[in-house]
């Protein structure tokens, strides 16, 4: 196609080629960051995630017992040039009446996912990109009350990794061994639920201490 340009033109050309595919990078990098919603980096989406923790907590203080699992994390590509983390944290709910997860569910204005006999699920997303999900063990509980655990799950989704997020873990009890793993929030109200978890299949947490709780 171009072999009637001299060599000079066909070299301009080149150059022309790859300066445009350097400029469309750019726009598309440059249009990323003013518009995609994980602009708001870890650090800051730690925040907005326990938050979410913590409103959900205060929702079933007195009808349930409680546990907060650990800040969990995994490294993502926000852009192919931008390193960064998608966070993730876990409220188990044991005693949870339908009542409270329907409120839950209506305040973070949640969908219904699934609804069988064997389970069900909603989730929903905050105003601050923050993806919410309940999962409960049955669709419809004899009683109004769940026997087995429902829980309650905060996901940022990848964000910046433009400043250190911090884990702090206090020293365990005496009795911990090497699974058990230390979670702790902030409630609305000041209160503070800290609670000491380690995994397991049948549920998402097994509880071995938890304290205080949100008002």
């Amino acid at each position: 196609m171009f072999s009637n340009l001299s060599a000079q033109w066909r070299r301009r050309l080149r150059v022309a080629v790859v300066v445009w595919a350097v400029l469309l990078v750019a726009l598309a990098f440059a249009g990323s960051r003013a518009t995609v919603r994980e602009q708001v980096d870890a650090a800051e989406a730690r925040g907005l995630l326990d938050a979410v923790i913590g409103e959900a907590a205060a929702g079933f203080t007195g009808a349930a017992v409680l546990a907060v699992g650990p800040l969990t994390w995994e490294a993502c590509d926000v852009t192919p040039v931008r390193a960064g983390l998608s966070l993730e944290r876990t409220l188990q709910v044991s005693g949870a009446t339908v009542d409270d997860v329907e409120a839950l569910a209506d305040r973070f204005a949640m969908r219904v996912l699934t609804s069988e006999a064997d389970g069900a699920s909603w989730s929903g997303e905050t105003a601050d990109f923050i993806d919410v999900r309940i999962t409960a063990p049955a669709a419809d509980p004899p009683g109004g009350r769940w026997a087995e655990p429902v829980a309650v799950q905060a996901i940022s989704g990848c964000r910046p990794l433009e400043a250190p997020v911090g884990s702090f873990t206090p020293d365990p009890p005496a009795e911990a061994t090497e699974t058990w793993t230390y979670g702790s929030i902030d409630c609305p109200g000041g209160e503070r639920l800290s609670s000491w978890t380690e995994p397991v299949e049948a549920q998402p947490l097994r509880v071995h201490e938890t304290t205080g709780g949100c008002a």
